[in-house]
């Protein structure tokens, strides 16, 4: 996910597309641009905070469905992820309109409760959304922007942990689950890769990418063909929305196979923002939030 060399130069090259299809406003996608940036130094800079002797769940209770490591104990670089923290906070303050508005609120928190940054790992550590909800009432014009400061600060910590961990399962294993083998947590989006369109899931929270069934829902595991619907739309080739009527969630689908275009599933999620209004229209829902956090 944090190539230097080929994510940045893919990043600036999917960013200059959208930026000429009029998709999503200009502040959005300057703030991706250097939230991303960030990640990368983050991801460079953070040093592994796993243990030598990490006590992972054992490899047959894996195979069973359990994650390698839940979420709520991940290691993670504290000062690292405050230094981004900092960073993406000061370009906010420095932006205008609401998002400078509701940093200036976020800083004014701070120095009540020095401590806020670090017990926001922690509730997001915990998936403790609620924490989140309530304190986006003291940002009503933002009241996801706690939530991207802090899901963008971990996660470049949380992605090296998660390369680690990852090592311990099976080479060029199918898991038969829809939660990530590595953390528990759900996907975000999914892809088709290779000439046999093998189908990858895209972890929300560590973003490990594992191959899964093609003919499973991974939300609630149903499996008859009947249940399955999607659609696409001719403004967004290689994209499709995939449904499940027997739980009525929705996963978006990259198929890039007979294009020349490369994958990069945090800027694919974004370039197919229209699919997810369009499904949530449908009546159908997505359990999880973006890469970014909203």
């Amino acid at each position: 996910m944090y190539n230097k060399d080929k994510s940045l130069k893919l990043f600036q090259k999917r960013k200059d597309i959208l930026s000429k299809k009029n998709i999503l406003p200009q502040e959005l996608l300057d703030l991706a641009e250097f939230t991303f940036k960030n990640q990368v130094k983050s991801f460079e800079a953070t040093d592994s905070v796993l243990p030598e002797e990490m006590e992972l769940t054992p490899i047959d209770q894996v195979m069973s469905g359990k994650p390698l490591l839940a979420r709520d104990s991940f290691p993670f670089d504290l000062e690292e992820s405050r230094n981004l923290f900092n960073v993406l906070l000061q370009y906010l303050n420095d932006s205008s309109g609401n998002l400078k508005t509701s940093a200036g609120i976020i800083e004014s928190e701070i120095k009540k409760n020095p401590d806020l940054p670090k017990e926001s790992f922690e509730k997001y550590l915990q998936a403790d959304d609620h924490f989140f909800r309530t304190f986006g009432e003291k940002t009503p014009e933002s009241p996801r922007i706690l939530n991207f400061l802090i899901q963008t600060s971990i996660t470049p910590s949380i992605v090296k942990s998660a390369e680690k961990i990852y090592l311990v399962l099976p080479q060029n294993h199918t898991w038969p689950f829809g939660h990530c083998p590595v953390c528990g947590s759900l996907p975000y989006i999914s892809s088709l890769q290779g000439k046999e369109g093998a189908r990858h899931l895209h972890c929300f929270f560590c973003h490990t990418d594992f191959r899964f069934l093609r003919m499973v829902c991974p939300f609630c595991q149903e499996k008859k063909e009947a249940c399955f619907e999607y659609f696409t739309v001719k403004e967004h080739p290689g994209f499709r929305v995939d449904v499940c009527k027997t739980c009525n969630m929705y996963i978006k689908t990259i198929d890039f196979r007979q294009m020349d275009k490369k994958i990069l599933p945090i800027m694919d999620d974004l370039e197919s923002l229209t699919l997810d209004i369009m499904a949530r229209n449908e009546g159908f829902n997505r359990p999880t939030l973006s890469a970014w956090g909203f």
